[in-house]
Order: C-alpha cells, then structure tokens, then sequence
C-alpha cells in the first residue's frame, strides 16, 4: 500500500509541475490532478487487499504513470504518452477503490 500511495504522490508532484510550465498546461493534466488529490484521499480512507488482483494492476499502472510523468518533466514533448499512462492508472485506482470497502 505505502509504494501504490508514494507512486501516487509522485505522480500528482510532477503533474503540479508540468501544470505549471506553458509549454505543458491545460486542461487534461489540471482534470487528472484534481482525479489523483480525490483518489489519494479515498485511498487512505479505504481498507484494501493489497494481494488482490485489481490491487496489483492499480499499483502497477501508478508505478508506471510516476515513471512518465517523472519523465515527461524532464521531457515535454511526451506529455501526450504520459496523459493516456496516468489516465489508465486513474481508471484501475478507480476500480481499486470501487471493490475496498471504506473505514470512516
């Protein structure tokens, strides 16, 4: 669980930086961020099987979303690349977190 939310908190830190530069702006990356911050704290708050299967895919697609928007910083012309990655992570997070149950 820790390596899924520092993968997650990796990805939302280069995505603030790139929401940040001109050249990369816009509204995809400012849509997934705001879907990242959401999923982060739904993480915390849920109670998950980190052997599961959908577990593994989620924390496999953010392992590898961090990886290209680590990347795409240092990298701009791959911001196309990175936002189908994180948007892919997004969507098995979301799965993730739809199958956990919840410890309010």
């Amino acid at each position: 669980m820790d390596s899924l939310i520092k993968d997650l908190q990796k990805t939302i830190e280069a995505l603030e930086t790139l929401s940040d530069m001109p050249a990369t702006a816009g509204e995809q990356i400012d849509e997934l961020l705001d879907q990242l911050f959401q999923q982060k704290i739904d993480l915390v708050r849920a109670s998950l099987n980190a052997s599961s299967q959908a577990f593994q895919q989620a924390s496999h697609a953010m392992k590898l979303a961090a990886s290209k928007a680590s990347r795409t910083v240092k990298e701009p012309t791959q911001v196309g690349e990175m936002g189908k990655a994180v948007a892919e992570a997004v969507s098995k997070l979301a799965r993730l977190l739809d199958s956990a149950t919840s410890i309010d």
